[in-house]
């Protein structure tokens, strides 16, 4: 609740009340002023501390979002390279026999 809200309400009390009365409870509404203030700055504080903090998960999810984009080009480059090194090599029937045609051991 703002300030205005806070000395509009107290006024009016103090128009039910009468001088008298409302001098009595006095100290009492200073307090409630005195604590609503201060429950305004910390709510300012905590509001922007939770901007602060969204604001630096959105750039940390945009962050791991264009890491993991990278991630899978890296591997099919990775895949590429393995499976040029695991290709057999080409083998002949030739190989296996020698000039007599006997099956060399």
């Amino acid at each position: 609740m703002d300030d205005d809200k806070i000395l509009e309400i107290t006024g009016n009390i103090e128009k039910t009340l009468g001088d008298e009365a409302y001098a009595t409870i006095s100290d009492s509404i200073g307090e409630l002023l005195t604590g609503n203030t201060e429950n305004m700055k910390a709510l300012a504080e905590k509001n922007a501390e939770i901007d602060k903090l969204k604001d630096r998960n959105e750039k940390l999810v945009s962050a791991n979002g264009a890491l993991l984009q990278k991630i899978p080009m890296e591997r099919s480059r990775g895949d590429e390279e393995e499976k040029t090194e695991k290709k057999a090599p080409s083998f002949s029937l030739k190989d296996a026999f020698d000039e007599k045609g006997n099956f060399k051991h």
